[in-house]
């Protein structure tokens, strides 16, 4: 099962640390509603409700000719129905053989624990779970409410990350999840920094290039700057984006020792409407100085 464990992580970590870095995600915020609502949109997936007696039925994934749907137990509570939601986009991410998934409570095959495992990596990814809780010192149940967890799906990933991860026994991590769930973070703070420059080194290897970011970023902006994307400063990242961008036009905007390069959509915004966007960003940033 650890093999399996981490077999998932690494497919886990490469997309999510890929669309926190391609969006500006921010690792203190971070909830999976964002990456799950862009996988939904990007593969044009249709989500829907339904209700079964007993909620024998969790969650469906289902492609046919009219394309791929998935949907979830409305009566179930909204941390299980965010974890079903999840459990069913890995299916598709990791390319499951079948055109139909259906998730219960007693599933236990190899497809339906590889996406659980998934599920709760994209709840709660490795540098997620260092950032709150060895930088933040986030509390179980703080931690739970703000990842829009369950508290038994926290338990469950945090022990699956002590044991398959960082390779504790099962009593210790035990030890630790008990003392954690009663508000003392020292001892899984600790246990956590033993491998906080792996956790580091993974999130650090997932590179996206500026030209990628740029391209993600407006899928969902028509006003870019420098403060977006560094690059958008220099003369030759603006050249290769005018030879494959024809829609896009940039241009600076100078005041009081403070220059922003900013990029905007010709077909949605005015040069006009750009250069107001770009000057009330600057007299914000002038008053935060």
């Amino acid at each position: 099962m650890r093999d399996t464990y981490l077999k998932i992580n690494d497919i886990a970590n490469q997309e999510i640390y890929r669309f926190i870095k391609l969006f500006n995600i921010s690792r203190l915020d971070y909830t999976f509603e964002p990456f799950f609502n862009h996988i939904v949109k990007s593969k044009n997936i249709k989500v829907m409700e339904h209700h079964f007696s007993d909620d024998i039925l969790l969650g469906i994934t289902m492609t046919d000719f009219l394309g791929t749907s998935i949907s979830y137990e409305t009566d179930c509570p909204i941390p299980r129905q965010n974890f079903t939601k999840c459990h069913e986009i890995g299916h598709l991410i990791l390319k499951h053989e079948g055109k139909f998934f259906a998730n219960s409570k007693r599933e236990d095959n190899p497809t339906e624990v590889e996406a659980d495992y998934f599920a709760s990596f994209v709840l709660a990814p490795d540098i997620i779970l260092l950032s709150k809780i060895v930088y933040q010192n986030k509390h179980f149940y703080e931690l739970a409410t703000e990842l829009k967890m369950s508290n038994q799906a926290l338990e469950v990933r945090l022990h699956y990350f002590l044991t398959y991860y960082c390779q504790y026994t099962q009593q210790i991590a035990n030890n630790l999840l008990d003392s954690y769930k009663r508000h003392n973070t020292k001892d899984i703070v600790a246990a956590i920094k033993r491998i906080e420059n792996r956790i580091i080194k993974g999130y650090n290897a997932v590179a996206v290039s500026d030209k990628q970011k740029l391209e993600a970023l407006m899928t969902t902006k028509d006003f870019i700057t420098n403060y977006d994307i560094d690059s958008l400063a220099d003369k030759e990242f603006q050249k290769e984006i005018k030879e494959e961008f024809h829609h896009t036009a940039t241009f600076a905007y100078y005041d009081k020792g403070l220059t922003i390069w900013y990029l905007w959509n010709t077909e949605k915004l005015s040069q006009e409407e750009a250069k107001r966007k770009a000057k009330l960003l600057h007299y914000n940033i002038q008053n935060m100085l």
